[in-house]
C-alpha cells in the first residue's frame, strides 16, 4: 500500500512555504514473508499539487535472508519541483527501512536533497532496546543514543496487518509507530470509512475501498486512501494549505514523463489576504482579528512581550501585536536564557569558523548586548546578497559559505552568529505582511534575549527593530537534544494555515 506519510507532506510543504514522503511499500503477507521470500516490487506514483503535477514516487521492496531469516527491506524515492514566488525548488527524499517479517524495526536511513544545500542524513541503528541515530547537516555528523520502544511497528507491518485482517467501514484500529524525520514514536489512525466512487484519470468512475489515515505528530492533516480489491492503492489524496496534494498508481513511464511546466507557487497561494496596511514596517501596534474556519486560533498563536489574545468567539480571537525593544536593565527577577539557546546545534552552529568571524566582523568592540544584536542584523541582511528561494531550509554553516537564501537562511545564520557573541537566541515562524499584496506570507524571522525580555530581530529587513506586521506562531531553538523544538514544531501550524483568516483593525505608527 504504497502511500505518503501525511505527517511528511505536512513538512515538507510548511519549509516550502515557511522559508517527507513516508516508507510505501507493497502488502505482504507474514504468512508468505516467513515461508519464502516474496519476489522484490518496483511501483511507481505520481504526484499532483492541485491542477499541477509536480513530481513522482518510486517505491521498491526487496528480502534478503541474513543467518536464515528473512529482512525486509523498503525503499522511497520522492521527487518534487514547485515554486517559491516565482523560483523553482527542487527537492528528492529517499528513505530506506529493513525489519523483520514481524514488524520489529532493524534500522532506517533517510536522505533529504535540495540542491544546492548539502543532503541532510539520518540513519538509525536499532539494537535491542537502544537506537543509535546518526545525523548529517553541512556535512558533519552527529550521533546520540535513544531509548528504543521494541513494540514500535514499522509502516511495512501496518500494511500487512491491513491485508490479513481487513477492515470494514466503520472500523478503527490504532498504532504505534516512529517517525525517522523527528525521531520520535507516534500514533498511527486508521478509519476505514464507507466506499466510494472517485472518476480515475482515464475519466471513468468506479468505486473502491477508502481508508483516513492521521498521525498524532499533527493529527489534523488527514490522508484518504482508495485501494482496489488486492489492496493496492489507487490513488490518496491529502488537503492542506488551501490546496489538495494527489497521487496516482501509474507505469514508470508515465511517473518520470516531463512535468507540465505549470508552477504551483505554494509562497503565492498561501498568502492569507487581509486590509491595507499603510507603511506596515513602522508600525508600532496593530489590532487584528484572527478567526478559524472550525478550529480556536489561539492554539496556534503565541502570547508574550510582543503578542497578547483575547477572546472574542470559540473560532476568533483579537490578536494586539506590539513593536518592542528591550528595557535598558535586566528587572531584579529576571530569569537567565535557557542554555539551549546558546550552544551550537546541527542547525545553529555557532562555533563555526566562519560564523564566528562573521560575528566579530559584525560587532563594535564596545558593543553592548542589544547594539550587537541590531548590528548583526544589519550585517546579515547587507552581506547575504544573493537573495533566492530555491533552498528549503540551510543551516548557518552552510549559510556562511554561501551568503544565500530566503528568510530561512537569514534567521539561521542571525540567530547562530549571535548565539557565537553569547547572546541567547531563536528561531521564530510566523507570517510577515506583505504590501504588495495585502496579506500575510510564512516568515521566519530571530528573537535575542536582552535584559530578560525576547526581542525580535529579523535578518532579512535589517532595521533594527520588528514592526507589529510580524505574527508570531511559534519559536524553536533548534536543540538537538529535542526533536520536537525545531523542524517537527512547523508542522501543526500547516493545518491551520490554509484556513485562517485575518482582519486588519487599529493600526498605530
Amino acid at each position: 500500500m504504497p502511500t505518503l506519510s501525511p505527517r511528511r507532506t505536512a513538512c515538507v510543504l510548511a519549509l516550502l512555504v515557511f522559508g517527507l514522503t513516508g516508507p510505501a511499500n507493497r502488502l505482504i503477507s507474514t504468512t508468505q514473508a516467513q515461508e519464502a521470500p516474496p519476489a522484490a516490487t518496483e511501483e511507481w506514483q505520481s504526484l499532483s499539487i492541485g491542477r499541477a503535477r509536480v513530481g513522482y514516487i518510486r517505491s521498491t521492496t526487496s528480502t534478503d535472508v541474513v543467518e536464515g531469516k528473512n529482512r525486509l527491506k523498503s525503499r522511497t524515492e520522492t521527487a518534487m519541483t514547485i515554486a517559491r514566488f516565482g523560483q523553482k525548488v527542487k527537492l528528492k527524499i529517499t528513505m530506506e527501512t529493513e525489519e523483520t517479517p514481524e514488524g520489529e524495526w532493524l534500522g532506517f536511513n533517510s536522505v533529504m536533497e535540495n540542491p544546492p544545500s548539502a543532503a541532510t542524513r539520518t540513519e538509525g541503528i536499532i539494537q535491542g532496546d537502544q537506537l543509535l541515530l546518526t545525523t548529517t547537516v553541512n556535512g558533519k555528523a552527529t550521533q546520540k543514543k535513544m531509548k528504543w520502544d521494541t513494540a514500535l511497528k514499522s509502516p511495512a507491518w501496518q500494511d500487512r496487518m491491513m491485508r490479513e485482517q481487513p477492515m470494514k467501514p466503520g472500523d478503527v484500529r490504532k498504532l504505534e509507530s516512529f517517525e525517522p524525520q523527528f525521531s520520535r514514536p507516534m500514533t498511527v489512525t486508521i478509519k476505514a470509512l464507507d466506499p466510494e466512487e472517485i472518476t480515475l484519470q482515464d475519466g471513468t468512475r468506479k468505486t473502491f475501498a477508502k481508508v483516513a489515515v492521521s498521525q498524532s505528530l499533527d493529527p489534523k492533516t488527514i490522508q484518504y486512501s482508495y485501494t482496489d480489491d488486492a489492496l493496492k492503492t489507487v490513488m490518496t489524496r491529502t488537503s492542506m494549505l488551501g490546496t489538495e496534494m494527489v497521487t496516482w498508481a501509474v507505469s514508470k513511464e508515465e511517473a518520470l514523463k516531463e512535468l507540465s511546466g505549470e508552477d504551483v507557487d505554494l509562497a503565492i497561494a498561501t498568502l492569507v489576504r487581509t486590509g491595507k496596511i499603510e507603511r506596515s514596517l513602522e508600525t508600532r501596534k496593530v489590532v487584528y482579528k484572527v478567526s478559524l474556519a472550525d478550529d480556536d486560533p489561539a492554539k496556534y498563536l503565541a502570547e508574550g512581550p510582543t503578542q497578547s489574545i483575547r477572546r472574542i468567539s470559540p473560532n476568533t480571537v483579537e490578536l494586539t501585536v506590539t513593536s518592542i525593544v528591550p528595557p535598558e536593565t535586566s528587572a531584579e527577577k529576571a530569569e537567565a536564557a535557557d542554555a539551549r539557546y546558546l550552544g551550537s546545534n546541527r542547525f545553529l552552529q555557532s562555533d563555526d569558523e566562519l560564523v564566528v568571524k562573521f560575528a566579530n566582523e559584525a560587532v563594535p568592540a564596545d558593543a553592548q548586548p542589544w547594539g550587537a544584536a541590531q548590528s548583526m542584523e544589519k550585517w546579515v541582511h547587507q552581506k547575504v546578497k544573493d537573495k533566492n528561494f530555491s533552498t528549503l531550509m540551510a543551516s548557518a554553516a552552510e549559510v556562511a559559505k554561501t551568503l544565500s537564501g530566503d528568510c530561512t537562511e537569514h534567521a539561521c545564520l542571525l540567530a547562530a552568529m549571535c548565539r557565537a557573541k553569547k547572546i541567547p537566541a531563536r528561531i521564530v515562524v510566523g507570517l510577515m505582511y506583505v504590501p504588495r499584496d495585502s496579506a500575510f506570507g510564512g516568515h521566519m524571522w530571530t528573537e535575542v534575549y536582552i535584559n530578560g525580555v525576547w526581542v525580535p530581530v529579523d535578518g532579512t529587513l535589517g532595521r533594527g527593530r520588528v514592526g507589529a506586521d510580524h505574527i508570531k506562531f511559534l519559536d524553536a531553538s533548534f536543540d538537538d537534544a529535542d526533536a520536537m523544538d525545531g523542524l517537527a514544531a512547523f508542522v501543526p501550524v500547516v493545518s491551520a494555515l490554509g484556513q485562517m483568516r485575518i482582519e486588519v483593525g487599529a493600526v498605530e505608527h
